[in-house]
């Protein structure tokens, strides 16, 4: 488990143990003919996808991306760290 208070060395441990490593590494695989651990993240925060405004799923995949990412140090969202993401991923759609 890791919180907004951690120092940087404890987000770091948290970031570089090997589950989270591995979660991060198969966000975007199949886990099943059709899903993704990302699409089962989307699927618990919205149950009607069809309904839900892209920059919102965006958004949701940017947030995962930062904060599972073993290559910084973040944990805390904010505009300046999401913003990079968020427009790349609003894009890909």
């Amino acid at each position: 488990m890791i919180d907004a208070k951690a120092t940087e060395t404890e987000i770091k441990e948290w970031k570089n143990h090997p589950s989270v490593k591995r979660y991060y590494k198969n966000l975007f695989k199949k886990v099943n003919n059709e899903e993704t651990n990302m699409s089962m993240i989307i699927d618990k925060a919205w149950r009607d996808k069809r309904n839900t405004p892209r920059i919102h799923i965006a958004y949701a995949i940017s947030v995962c991306e930062v904060f599972l990412n073993p290559s910084n140090l973040i944990i805390n969202m904010s505009e300046e760290v999401v913003k990079p993401y968020l427009t790349k991923n609003y894009v890909s759609f």
